[in-house]
């Protein structure tokens, strides 16, 4: 696991061009945008973002995103996975705007560059960077994005032709590539859900806990109405949590039960892998059992719950 350790100690990059990037442009895009998404786009300078989902009329995730203002666009980056469906989200709603989206993905490489050292490279690449989590700094066509992943974290946007030299450049100066399973290790000792993985398009936002995509004073957006409603009752028959066993290894079987019932299935399990000493991964579990503390058994194992919840 020399990537994973990399990112621990040095620095480790790993090639991210897979994920779905959206340009936005066209005068009414911000507008536009933050009217059909949860988190407050409009007003936002050019240099910063925000993390938000789009919802369905019935609140429903159907992605979530980084969303960065530029000076002419806006760029939308999601999950692979809910790319295309998103831009056709998105697309429905463009009726007598000013707004066109195009697919940037196939022309553009994503690459990001994390760990203690990642700042120390950055600067000998010369590359411009910002400290506040969700801001960018531009070099020519090159964008650098203060990701929201702990610790130092960069993803680095640079046209595809650009990506062989700047691999070459990073590791010439000791970046080490991590692999997608080591990157997704970092993620969950981290304790970052990710949609589509550990939670989807089944979901409500206040089933997540991750309010930090959610602006609850923007006024109307999709599903806005949904997520008020479910606000004001202040609860849900079901939640995401984070979920520590008692062990360095993940059980085979995944089933979680919590006095005996079934109340969810781990998903991301990741063996403990330093500095934590125990396994871990994520789960949507009935309410009775989500609280933080909880005891609960994973295929037998016993573990705990932990809130992953973010505001």
């Amino acid at each position: 696991m020399r990537g994973y350790e990399a990112l621990r100690r040095a620095a480790a990059w790993q090639d991210l061009s897979y994920r779905g990037r959206l340009r936005a442009t066209g005068e009414d895009r911000a507008r536009l945008i933050h009217a059909i998404s949860s988190n407050t786009v409009e007003g936002l300078p050019p240099g910063h973002g925000t993390y938000a989902f789009f919802l369905s009329a019935q609140g429903r995730i159907q992605a979530d995103s980084l969303i960065f203002i530029d000076r002419d666009h806006l760029l939308i980056d999601c999950e692979a996975k809910a790319a295309a469906a998103l831009r056709e989200h998105i697309e429905s709603y463009i009726i007598m705007d000013d707004v066109t989206l195009e697919d940037i993905a196939p022309k553009t490489a994503l690459l990001a560059l994390a760990g203690p050292r990642a700042s120390d490279i950055a600067s000998a690449l010369r590359l411009s960077t910002t400290e506040k989590e969700l801001t960018f700094a531009q070099s020519g066509d090159t964008r650098v994005f203060r990701s929201p992943m702990p610790g130092v974290s960069y993803w680095i946007m640079v046209p595809s032709a650009e990506m062989p030299g700047l691999v070459a450049a990073m590791r010439a100066r000791g970046a080490i590539e991590a692999s997608e399973r080591e990157w997704e290790a970092h993620r969950v000792l981290n304790w970052v859900p990710r949609f589509g993985v550990d939670f989807g398009s089944g979901n409500i936002p206040h089933e997540t806990g991750q309010f930090n995509a959610v602006s609850f004073s923007k006024g109307c957006y999709t599903g806005q109405e949904i997520v008020e409603r479910v606000r004001s009752r202040g609860r849900v028959r079901r939640q995401l949590v984070g979920v520590e066993l008692e062990t360095a290894d993940i059980p085979v079987e995944l089933t979680i039960r919590h006095k005996g019932k079934e109340v969810g299935e781990l998903t991301s399990p990741t063996p403990a892998l330093a500095p934590a000493t125990k396994a871990r991964g994520f789960a949507i579990v009935r309410s009775a059992a989500a609280a933080a503390g909880t005891a609960v058994e994973v295929g037998g194992t016993p573990g705990r719950i932990r809130d992953v919840s973010r505001s």
